[in-house]
């Protein structure tokens, strides 16, 4: 017998069939670094049934250490299945046999015709560990050699034109950038849902059958993460076909009964119907059986924003939602041998629906993120938590600042001086790299890497302050979209500390008198210390249809008011402002909506008071200490602004010797140390010029 190549290999040879002509046509050129494989064996069966799709083959593996896998097999194409292992070992791999059946105990032998070569000689293993919950701290991820793990990257949630090449030039870059995580969908409308295609791409896949074509274009995608070393967090579905209302693709969607072999009346038939549930688990076997070997994949995400689906709208059909998620979370874990991490995308982190699920993904789109980003939602149980997309959707900021990449990287720097220890990844991954801005979230990574801040216990967020440095008015703007949560009172300072508790102040003011009911804030206090006497400007962008009104009241008593009658509300671009004195000393500032009966939102809130234009947010333990600093007039600015710099303030800092290291956050770039004695107390640093952001280590001195 001859064996096959020694691994690594090109995808085509994953399964003698499985590699159509759309999948040669995409494989990159031949100058480009060739994606891992795993180690594949095809065999034939008898015939069974109309659909091959619906067997449930299993195949014994022998590995070069002797252990034997029992790993499911899929339909490749030709009347012939397919079977991969993770090549973890060096040394020959050989085919021992295959069965059918879910359990090894009730499985029936079933013995197949070898297409391939009984025996893979592997002379190189995988080197990429993969992503586990760090069994010593059970809210963080770790590796399976021990050490641990943080994701920094994007997403990258489909792809433009060729979407394989897309994806491998992607994968190389964030690679060089330093990169390590990237977050996909299967997506229809670019080619790479195994069950709908585009119709640029001709006629879906029979209902119960999956795409050969795409299959083969994921297995180069995996393949190129695996060998650029990319962890993928792999999406399996979105809300948009099981929406009628948000981002809707329902009307398309080859399950809706209005279409040709659909059968679902409503979108939210999909969480209990029998027939969807065993042709989604059918396919969750696919795409385990297919691409579980890689230790690129960081996680199976079941759904995107299911809060977003009309059974989850729907608070008689939510429970659905949560049997669901948990259903499937069993089911992947039966058939997947290499135990990946099962996540989904949803707000609510108290939701049943993450009962089963590793790690906790909510979304952040709030007009204040650098308040809103360094905050986390209350959770049910410990477990890793960290925002798996965060955007500009809210931040009031100019079309042409948004197109131009500005925003993205400041919220990750942000995010990382706040309650996660790990940091937010953007939504825009495309836009930083047709921008060019890839760089700057490399930056953090090597921030990252050099400062080990997500693997540092003990840490706690921290503000500082500034002294001789150029004041600038406190304007405050909504930390939440839409978000419910209770109504409540935050400390506002007027020292320039940015709290994260910022991020309870609404963006959106419904009516106060239905909030408990419908969990919708109508109301915010703010205790703000006034150095001198001010006046409050609130400044209105947008009205509901019928109407609002809003409140001011200062320790209680209504200062000013203003209504809104239906049908009104400030043209686009434009706000309406409600004003009201305010005297020197500590007060109680109310802002209520309790006149009308629709919302309102805030474009802003000017406090009337000024602070240092440098703001810094930042974490500190006994031993280290970092901060990340900003202009607030340049952090989100294209025009150029003069650089400020001042002595920045940290309380209560030990007494010691301290190293200090200021890094260039733009490059990635750390200064020389500087070397403090500090006697205890307030420690004091004179900062660089600052004309957009900066960051700071500060760590115990060794002798």
């Amino acid at each position: 017998m001859n064996p096959l190549p020694r691994l690594p290999v090109l995808l085509a040879l994953f399964c003698l069939v499985a590699a159509g002509p759309a999948a040669r046509a995409a494989s990159p050129a031949p100058t480009a670094p060739q994606p891992v494989a795993p180690v594949a064996f095809t065999f034939e069966v008898n015939p069974e049934g109309a659909n091959p799709f619906a067997r449930d083959l299993w195949a014994d593996v022998a590995e070069p250490s002797g252990r034997l896998l029992r790993l499911p097999a899929f339909y490749a194409g030709g009347g012939r299945f397919c079977v991969h292992a993770r090549p973890d070992e060096t040394g020959v791999y050989r085919f021992v046999g295959s069965s059918e059946g879910a359990t090894a105990a009730s499985a029936r032998p079933l013995p197949g015709r070898l297409v391939s070569s009984p025996t893979v000689d592997v002379g190189k293993a995988l080197a990429l560990p993969q992503v586990e919950i760090d069994p010593r701290d059970p809210t963080a991820f770790a590796l399976s050699d021990g050490k641990p793990f943080w994701p920094i990257g994007t997403n990258l949630a489909w792809g433009h034109g060729d979407v394989t090449r897309y994806y491998d030039t992607a994968l190389a870059d964030y690679a060089a950038a330093g990169l390590d995580w990237m977050r996909v969908w299967m997506a229809h409308w670019d080619g790479m849902n195994l069950e709908w295609l585009p119709k640029t791409l001709g006629a879906s896949p029979e209902i119960g059958r999956l795409d050969p074509a795409v299959a083969a274009r994921w297995d180069d995608v995996i393949g190129h993460a695996q060998s650029d070393g990319v962890y993928l967090q792999l999406v399996l579905q979105h809300h948009g076909p099981y929406s009628s209302t948000v981002d809707s693709n329902w009307a398309d969607n080859p399950f809706n009964a209005a279409n040709p072999g659909g059968f679902l009346k409503t979108p939210a038939e999909f969480f209990t119907n029998p027939r969807a549930l065993e042709l989604t688990q059918r396919k969750f076997r696919y795409i385990v059986a297919r691409w579980s070997w890689s230790t690129a994949i960081m996680a199976w995400e079941l759904f995107n924003e299911v809060h977003w689906t009309d059974a989850y709208r729907n608070p008689a059909t939510r429970p659905t939602v949560a049997a669901w998620h948990t259903r499937m979370a069993v089911f992947i874990r039966s058939v997947d041998v290499y135990h990946h991490l099962v996540t989904t995308s949803t707000e609510d982190l108290q939701s049943p629906i993450y009962a089963a699920l590793d790690y906790y993904q909510p979304h952040c789109y709030p007009p204040n993120i650098l308040a809103t980003i360094r905050s986390l939602p209350p959770r049910a149980a410990l477990k890793p938590v960290f925002y798996g997309e965060t955007g500009d959707d809210h931040i009031p900021a100019p079309e042409a600042v948004k197109e131009s990449g500005l925003l993205l990287a400041p919220p990750v720097w942000a995010s990382l001086m706040g309650q996660s220890r790990y940091p937010a990844q953007e939504w825009k991954g495309w836009q930083l790299i047709s921008t060019g801005r890839i760089g700057e979230l490399g930056a953090v990574a090597r921030f990252l890497h050099a400062t080990r801040l997500p693997a540092r216990t003990g840490l706690r967020p921290d503000l500082a302050t500034f002294q001789q440095t150029p004041e600038v008015p406190l304007v405050l703007t909504g930390g939440q979209y839409w978000r419910q949560t209770p109504e409540t009172v935050i400390d506002v300072p007027t020292d320039g500390r940015m709290p994260a508790d910022l991020a309870e102040i609404p963006t959106v003011f419904a009516d106060h008198g239905h909030a408990a009911a419908t969990g919708f804030p109508g109301k915010i206090g703010f205790r703000v210390d006034y150095p001198h006497a001010a006046t409050l400007t609130v400044n209105v962008d947008g009205i509901g249809a019928k109407g609002a009104a809003l409140r001011l009241l200062i320790d209680g008593a209504s200062v000013a008011s203003r209504t809104w009658p239906a049908g009104t509300s400030p043209a686009k671009g434009s706000t309406d402002s409600v004003n009201a004195p305010i005297p020197a000393g500590r007060h109680l500032i109310e802002l209520v909506n309790d006149g009308g009966e629709d919302w309102f939102s805030i474009a802003s809130i000017d406090l009337g008071v000024d602070v240092p234009v440098l703001a810094a947010v930042g974490k500190r333990g006994p031993e280290f200490l970092t901060y990340w600093l900003w202009n607030r007039d340049g952090i989100f600015s294209l025009k150029d602004v003069p650089a400020a710099k001042g002595t920045l303030l940290i309380r209560n800092v030990p007494a010691g010797r301290w190293s200090v290291v200021w890094w260039d956050t733009l490059r990635g770039i750390p200064s020389k140390p500087v070397t403090v004695v500090h006697n205890g107390g307030d420690l004091r640093l004179g900062t660089p010029p600052i004309s957009r952001d900066a960051a700071v280590v500060i760590t115990r001195a060794t002798p």
